[in-house]
C-alpha cells in the first residue's frame, strides 16, 4: 500500500513539474491600432464611433486535443487571461468558443455560481433571465453621426441566444518558456464591425434571429477574420534580435547601426506593410503611421529576418 502511495505521489511531482501556466492574451486593436474604451475611431464607411463598453463570453478552450472547462468574460480593457496549469509544453491548435454553452444558457439561474465565476452575477448585467439566458456579446458606445465632430448617437448591441455561438480553431505554435505558455490572439476591433453602418445603430437587445444587424456582428467572428493567432515562423523566433529604441515610441524609431543599408519592412500585426524603405541613418521615421503596435523585419548579411515588435503612441 505505501509503495502504490509512493508511485501517486511521484507521478502527481512529475506531473506538477512538467506542467506549465497557459496565458491567453488578447491584442485588441483597430486595424494596428491600439484599441482603447473611450477612444475614438473610423470605419471603412467613414463613420466615427467610439465604444464605450466590450464584454463578450469565452468558452470551450482546446489546447490541441486537452479540453478545458474554463469560462472567461472578457472586456475590452483588460487583455490578459489565465487558462490555468496544464501538464503541456506546447500548442499547436488553439480552439475557442465566443458565447456561453447550450447547457448553461437558457432557464439556468446565474445565482447557483459563486461570486468570482464568469457567469455568476455581474453588475452591469450579463444576464438578460431565465427565459432569455446570457448576454454572448455586449457593445455599446456613440457614433458621430453627421460627421460634426460631436458624438451624437448612442448604439448598444446585446446578442442573445444559443445561434449566436461561435468556435473558431487558430494555429499557435506557442511553446513553454520558463513554466508559460503564452498564447498571443490578435483581435481587430474594425472587423468585428466590418460593413455595419453605426449611424442607424439603436439598441438591439434581442436574439440572434431576431436580427440581420445582430447577424451581421456575429457572422464578422468568422468571415472577417477578426480574430487570429499571431504566429511567428522558426527564423523569427530564433532570431528576434533587432534593438530598437525608445519603446513605446512618437516619431522616430532608432535601429542599431549594424543594419545600416539594410532594407526594412514595418508590418501591422495583421501582416500589412504599411512601410518600407532602407535603413539609411540610425533612425527611421515614423511620422506617418497611426498610432499601434508594428513589427519591424530586416534581413541582414546572410538573408536572414531579423524582427522586433514596437509601439508606437
Amino acid at each position: 500500500m505505501r509503495t502504490f502511495i509512493k508511485i501517486i505521489l511521484l507521478l502527481s511531482a512529475t506531473a506538477l513539474l512538467n506542467s506549465a501556466e497557459v496565458n491567453l492574451n488578447l491584442d485588441y486593436n483597430v486595424d494596428g491600432q491600439k484599441f482603447k474604451l473611450n477612444s475614438q475611431y473610423k470605419n471603412e464607411l467613414g463613420i466615427k464611433y467610439q465604444i464605450t463598453r466590450l464584454d463578450f463570453y469565452m468558452c470551450g478552450f482546446k489546447l490541441d486535443d486537452l479540453e478545458l472547462d474554463n469560462y472567461i468574460l472578457a472586456t475590452g480593457d483588460y487583455e490578459n487571461y489565465t487558462l490555468g496549469e496544464h501538464d503541456v509544453n506546447n500548442v499547436e491548435n488553439l480552439t475557442i468558443s465566443f458565447g456561453v454553452k447550450k447547457e448553461d444558457n437558457i432557464g439556468q439561474d446565474p445565482n447557483k455560481y459563486g461570486p468570482l465565476h464568469p457567469l455568476a452575477p455581474k453588475n452591469p448585467s450579463m444576464h438578460w433571465g431565465w427565459a432569455a439566458g446570457y448576454r454572448f456579446w455586449v457593445v455599446e458606445g456613440f457614433v458621430d453621426s453627421d460627421n460634426d465632430g460631436q458624438y451624437d448617437k448612442s448604439f448598444q448591441y446585446h446578442i442573445l441566444g444559443d445561434e449566436a455561438f461561435r468556435t473558431i480553431s487558430l494555429k499557435t505554435n506557442a511553446n513553454e518558456k520558463n513554466g508559460v505558455i503564452d498564447l498571443n490572439i490578435n483581435f481587430n476591433i474594425q472587423k468585428l464591425l466590418k460593413s455595419i453602418d453605426m449611424t442607424k445603430f439603436g439598441a438591439y437587445h434581442d436574439f440572434y434571429n431576431n436580427s440581420q444587424e445582430l447577424r451581421d456582428f456575429i457572422n464578422n467572428i468568422i468571415s472577417s477574420g477578426a480574430i487570429t493567432s499571431e504566429v511567428k515562423s522558426s527564423v523569427e523566433d530564433s532570431n528576434n534580435d533587432i534593438r530598437v529604441y525608445p519603446n513605446p515610441t512618437s516619431d522616430i524609431l532608432n535601429i542599431s547601426s549594424e543594419f545600416l543599408n539594410k532594407e526594412y519592412n514595418i508590418f501591422t500585426l495583421d501582416g500589412i506593410s504599411v512601410s518600407q524603405g532602407v535603413v539609411k541613418s540610425s533612425s527611421i521615421t515614423l511620422e506617418k503611421l497611426v498610432s499601434g503596435t508594428y513589427l519591424i523585419k530586416i534581413f541582414d548579411d546572410k538573408g536572414i529576418i531579423k524582427i522586433a515588435k514596437f509601439v508606437k503612441n
